[in-house]
């Protein structure tokens, strides 16, 4: 602060801003700890935003020695938020502009200007699906900003167009484009395509843990095997993520490598020893609790096992037994409701319904389990 020629008043005051400004991001991790809205793997890895928030604000300190038209605010907002989330990045992009912006005395307009495009780039980054298409935010947000520089420099700046005008702000444009398209590049390749290569890892039947469990007793493997695709079956023609559930229907019982399937042993087993993705670990540990359950996924899991584990025990007993499966499945079905297992899930009516419906058509499959 010294650097900038500030006086002492003045670096207190903004000591205390940044200060202010920094706890305000810490108050935004742990709120998103809580409530568990990290994009991607970012809550597996804290220090991977730590790090990249730690350079930008190294950086936003150097921005005053520049023209402040040409700011790369626009593509720090995007790795703010694909590092965290929406919440941590919007917070984040805010402290660090308003750093730059006191460090360079710069005027109302200039931080509307890079807080409107930064804005927009979080809210639009932060909504990616796992086709990771980035096209329309990359041109969206170029729009807005494009536009906002225009603005500054055209209507209110009120200058005289001329070429040189523009040099600046379009070099800025060139540099947030690039950086935007190197982040995107590493988030796609190191972030979205692993987690993707993670769950088809882990569905494959000749997994490593799976051939464990295969190793452990057949009659494990094969109640793996069947729950995994009841649960692919339902979760597919239910509009589930069919990764997270098949994945879930594989591995509900691998808690028996450590002796019983307890939650701690499962959890064990797929959180400390393979490290799954915690969304497959969030219903595994929902599923053995038992009790009233909160997830759709859940309950096709739970569902998918109990209608597995009813017809392998009726089939040990008489290897040849007629079975009427609509009605089991049905007494199944009437049986869990009565408990209240589903009185506080948000699966629907409808897909509760699709759900049993897919469980009783599934009556050549069956005979596979004898």
């Amino acid at each position: 602060m010294i650097f900038y020629g500030l006086e002492t008043a003045e670096q207190i005051r903004t000591g205390i801003l940044v200060g202010l400004l920094l706890l305000l991001v810490q108050f935004a991790k742990a709120r998103s700890l809580i409530v568990k809205d990290y994009l991607y793997d970012n809550d597996e890895h804290p220090n991977r935003f730590t790090f990249v928030f730690i350079i930008m604000f190294g950086l936003s300190c150097l921005f005053p020695l520049f023209t402040q038209m040409g700011w790369p605010f626009l593509s720090i907002a995007v790795a703010l938020t694909l590092f965290s989330n929406a919440i941590i990045g919007m917070v984040s992009f805010v402290a660090l502009l308003t750093v730059s912006c006191v460090l360079a005395g710069a005027s109302a307009h200039i931080f509307v200007m890079y807080f409107l495009c930064g804005i927009c780039a979080v809210i639009l980054f932060s909504v990616l699906d796992e086709s990771f298409r980035v096209e329309i935010p990359i041109i969206l947000s170029c729009m807005v900003y494009v536009t906002s520089m225009c603005a500054n420099t055209i209507i209110i700046q009120n200058r005289n167009l001329s070429f040189e005008m523009f040099v600046i702000p379009i070099i800025g444009l060139f540099l947030n484009v690039v950086l935007m398209l190197m982040l995107l590049w590493y988030i796609n390749t190191r972030v979205v395509r692993r987690e993707i290569n993670r769950y088809v890892e882990i569905n494959d039947p000749e997994y490593a843990l799976m051939t464990r469990i295969k190793e452990h007793g057949m009659i494990y493997y094969y109640h793996a095997i069947h729950t995994a695709y009841l649960c692919n079956k339902i979760a597919s023609r239910a509009q589930m993520d069919t990764d997270i559930v098949r994945a879930a229907g594989f591995y509900h019982e691998a808690g028996v490598l450590l002796g019983e399937n307890t939650k701690e042993n499962l959890m064990a087993v797929v959180r400390g020893e393979y490290h799954f993705p915690p969304e497959v670990c969030e219903i595994l540990v929902e599923y053995k609790k038992g009790g009233k359950l909160k997830h759709k996924e859940t309950a096709v899991l739970f569902m998918s096992a109990l209608v597995v584990d009813t017809l392998m025990e009726l089939f040990a007993e008489d290897k040849n037994a007629k079975v009427n499966y609509k009605e089991l499945i049905e007494g199944l079905f009437h049986k869990q409701t009565l408990k209240g297992r589903f009185s506080q899930c948000d699966i629907s009516m409808d897909e509760m319904t699709l759900m049993k419906k897919i469980l009783m058509e599934e009556n050549l499959y069956y005979d596979f389990l004898r």
